[in-house]
């Protein structure tokens, strides 16, 4: 199973990628990541936040309503109920994120203890480690 991810490059943009959340292949043991805690964050439609990174790696779920997540980039993704992904841009530009339709946006947000690498790079980095694409 694959999660979107926002990475940062070493030019300070915001980028996304992917991560490989599943069990490896051919293995038993499930992917576990440490977790520091927990919070639902709740939005109203309309609400904006501008440019910034995450200042923790970050796993977030949609709960309910509509979510838009901007890199510096410019490539922009949409997450609704139901949907999982993570912010991982800790340097570097940020992202932004507005909130879409006509509901509160309730989001389940992890904050996790180290990144998760891209899908097929490895291990994760501790927070404040750039990674290259």
């Amino acid at each position: 199973m694959k999660l979107s991810s926002l990475y940062v490059d070493d030019k300070g943009e915001s980028y996304f990628g992917e991560v490989e959340c599943a069990n490896p292949p051919g293995s038993n043991k499930e992917r576990e990541q440490d977790v520091a805690y927990w919070q639902i964050w709740e939005t109203q439609p309309g609400h904006f936040q501008d440019f910034k990174p995450t200042p923790e790696p970050r796993c977030l779920a949609v709960l309910s309503g509509k979510l838009e997540v901007t890199a510096s980039t410019g490539e922009k993704r949409y997450f609704s109920r139901g949907d999982t992904f993570l912010m991982q841009d800790l340097t570097g530009k940020g992202h932004a994120v507005r909130t879409l339709g006509w509901e509160p946006c309730n989001v389940l947000l992890v904050t996790m203890k180290q990144t998760m690498a891209p899908a097929g790079t490895g291990e994760g980095r501790a927070p404040g480690d750039a990674i290259v694409r």
